[in-house]
């Protein structure tokens, strides 16, 4: 009966500092997505904006480039020059005939391919979900205070000398710094 005793003090101390370190370990991550979160939100931003920075930026080296193959053929190729100035300014060679087409269809130099641009305001699905704890203070005071509470409940309550019956009487080597460790050692 004695063993049974042992064995149900030992289970309810293994489950009292399983639920301790789980309440700090949500104390610390509740703490951390409040100090955290506005630096990761900076981060994201940034790195948005790198992204957009740079796809404006080869979308933009290849319009360079096209327009460096339309200045090359312009000193070149005296046929393009004669196309071109036809488009451009509706000249014609005398007996040539113009067929209509849709706009969209007509050469044009002018139409190269739009730049590709990353709207600006539109965060990463994440960044979205980081927004509110890096902003609000509201919310964050909130969660500070969660967290501190959080504290306050698993070192008052969920200590493993807290399920230690109270009828024993605090020993005099607990006031020691020994007695203070052996806290937390098994007893043999």
């Amino acid at each position: 009966m004695h063993d049974t005793i042992e064995q149900s003090e030992s289970h309810a101390s293994w489950t009292i500092s399983l639920a301790f370190w789980l309440t700090l370990l949500a104390a610390i991550s509740a703490y951390s997505v409040v100090a955290l979160s506005p630096k990761l939100l900076s981060y994201i931003q940034l790195r948005h904006d790198y992204h957009a920075t740079q796809m404006r930026l080869v979308g933009l080296e290849h319009e360079v480039d096209d327009l460096t193959q339309v200045v090359d053929s312009l000193a070149r190729d005296p046929e393009f020059v004669r196309k071109l100035a036809s488009v451009e300014f509706g000249a014609r060679r005398a007996g040539e005939e113009r067929i209509p087409v849709d706009e969209h269809l007509q050469l044009s130099i002018r139409d190269n391919d739009p730049v590709s641009e990353m709207p600006a305001d539109s965060l990463p699905w994440y960044g979205s979900a980081v927004y509110p704890f890096a902003v609000n203070n509201r919310l964050r005071g909130t969660i500070l205070l969660a967290s501190a509470l959080t504290l306050v409940f698993a070192f008052m309550f969920l200590q493993p000398t807290a399920t230690v019956s109270v009828a024993q009487e605090q020993s005099p080597t607990m006031s020691t710094p020994g007695g203070i460790l052996s806290r937390y050692r098994r007893p043999v």
